[in-house]
């Protein structure tokens, strides 16, 4: 009789075990479907936001580009933070505008007809020695766009890539991302983060806005160290206009190097290229939208803002 009391009194605890597990279990489940749950919900009300910080963006930008003629520079609206905002409690949106036109134009290394640009080279070389960087980079990303396999001398074609193990073959065409930089046999995350805020991956005829270049690009366009040592003269200067102006950027260059230059990478004083950076924070949960915009302006028509590109991060 006392063995079969203890018999039951085992059954009874196993089916204790089993019913706990199997209720854990189904604890665990809901609550990592309610996590899901609540992280998606969060992610499309992150997209939706960063969306509405979209369109906010694009008015700035169709007011600012509204006149077709004017210098776009640092000292307007477009410029300006937008937000922080709180649209509903426990929940923050802020985004920033940047001119993709201010940097220096990875595309403008080789020509329309595919031949490397000796010219956009030399200011690229330049750019990289301000950056501490080795100057034939510059040569192993014309390689890498031009139309031709013939390495330039310090570049990089077919035959290097073919060695890396994945194997992989240069483009050869213009490129859309400067994360492509990464592809380059050996350039690396450190050197990526050096040069990337000083580049950008455009249409081969966007011109160097020079009223948002930095100093850095502005001395590899003149070829002397000027503005990197006078960094606070440089922010003064675009406290309320265009500075330097293309005139005063004529004078100094002298107006051979100047023209030439401007035949090349493009010298200028209005973008059309704009990066959008959006930061949405959602309770607990961060995302960063990312969004390339162009505006174009049609013979007397309005001027429009497009979205080109997306990239959403969490």
């Amino acid at each position: 009789m006392k063995r079969v009391r203890g018999i039951a009194l085992l059954v009874a605890l196993i089916i204790v075990a089993l019913a706990t597990a199997i209720a854990g279990a189904i604890a665990f489940d809901t609550g990592l479907g309610l996590r899901r749950a609540q992280g998606g919900f969060a992610q499309d009300q992150a997209l939706q936001l960063a969306g509405g910080a979209e369109a906010i963006a694009a008015q700035i930008l169709v007011d600012e580009l509204a006149s077709g003629t004017a210098p776009i520079h640092d000292a307007q609206r477009w410029r300006s933070p937008i937000g922080p905002l709180e649209p509903l409690e426990g929940v923050r949106v802020s985004a920033r505008l940047s001119d993709l036109q201010g940097r220096f134009n990875l595309n403008s290394l080789v020509q329309a007809d595919g031949r490397p640009d000796p010219q956009a080279l030399e200011v690229m070389r330049r750019l990289l020695i301000a950056l501490e960087l080795e100057p034939e980079w510059a040569e192993r990303m014309a390689d890498w766009i031009d139309a031709d396999d013939q390495a330039l001398p310090g570049g990089a074609e077919d035959s290097v890539y073919s060695g890396a193990v994945p194997s992989y073959r240069t483009p050869n065409m213009p490129i859309t991302s400067v994360t492509e930089l990464l592809a380059l046999v050996d350039f690396g995350a450190a050197r990526y983060a050096k040069l990337a805020p000083f580049v950008a991956a455009l249409p081969r005829d966007a011109t160097i806005n020079v009223c948002t270049a930095s100093a850095e690009l502005l001395d590899a366009l003149s070829g002397e160290r000027q503005w990197r040592d006078a960094p606070e003269a440089l922010r003064r200067g675009r406290e309320r206009d265009c500075f330097p102006s293309l005139d005063a950027l004529r004078t100094t260059l002298g107006a051979e190097r100047f023209d030439a230059l401007r035949g090349s990478v493009g010298l200028g004083d209005r973008s059309s290229h704009f990066r959008l950076d959006v930061d949405t924070v959602v309770g607990s949960n961060g995302f960063t939208l990312y969004s390339l915009l162009r505006a174009t302006t049609v013979a007397e028509g309005p001027t429009r803002v497009r979205v080109m590109s997306r990239q959403f991060a969490e």
